[in-house]
């Protein structure tokens, strides 16, 4: 059985939840919090990922006991699907602000959460894009050149989102050539070398594509 947690614990981290109230409430920057509050905006972004964490945690277990649920895994998934379609966690925590506003406004017992503004302008949550909607997705940013932001109000989701989409296309790519070097591989060693080299570090998807591109038109040249 669930046992419920207040609200009010999310405030035993009172930086963490000025950095939460600063953002959300008065809609400032994490450069400008953090020259309030005398700390670097890295450690402003920290924070404040941090208690959107423990928020929607405690959103979530507060539901699932309203409901009646014995466990959180419904409401979990829930946010999960949410998660999905945004590709943006605070945008996901306000769908449960939106679709539990009443249960989760006396939860805060007056405490507030996700601005109404941000509520009014959530993109509902599409079906999953097909592939000629993708393939659209492609062709604006890359014929086009429009930003991502631009090809979320042309398809009503997230600048997120249409990010993770357009990125999604050029990591399937890489992961179906890697894939089939590792199936060469012989030996367990080998193939988690052949994985580091085409994912280690940090580099988006559409670079990692076009570095193996450059690397197969070498091996070509040879």
């Amino acid at each position: 059985m669930l046992n419920d947690i207040p609200y009010s614990t999310l405030q035993e981290d009172k930086t963490g939840y000025q950095v939460l109230l600063l953002r959300e409430q008065q809609n400032k920057s994490f450069t400008a919090i953090a020259s309030q509050l005398g700390v670097s905006p890295a450690r402003v972004r920290q924070q404040y990922a941090k208690m959107k964490v423990r928020q929607v945690r405690l959103y979530i277990r507060h539901i699932a006991i309203a409901l009646g649920h014995e466990n959180t895994t419904q409401v979990r998934k829930e946010f999960s699907t949410a998660m999905e379609c945004y590709q943006n966690y605070p945008y996901a925590c306000g769908y449960l602000d939106k679709t539990y506003g009443e249960i989760l406004e006396r939860y805060r017992a007056g405490e507030p959460g996700t601005p109404q503004e941000i509520l009014e302008k959530l993109p509902p949550c599409p079906a999953e894009l097909g592939e000629e909607e993708i393939s659209r997705i492609v062709t604006m940013r890359e014929e086009g050149k429009a930003s991502f932001r631009a090809i979320g109000r042309e398809f009503g989701i997230t600048p997120e989102k249409a990010r993770h989409t357009y990125e999604m296309v050029y990591h399937r790519k890489v992961l179906e050539y890697v894939e089939g070097l590792q199936q060469q591989a012989r030996s367990w060693e080998e193939r988690m070398e052949i994985w580091r080299r085409y994912f280690g570090g940090s580099m988006s998807a559409k670079r990692r594509y076009e570095r193996l591109l450059a690397e197969q038109c070498e091996k070509k040249e040879v």
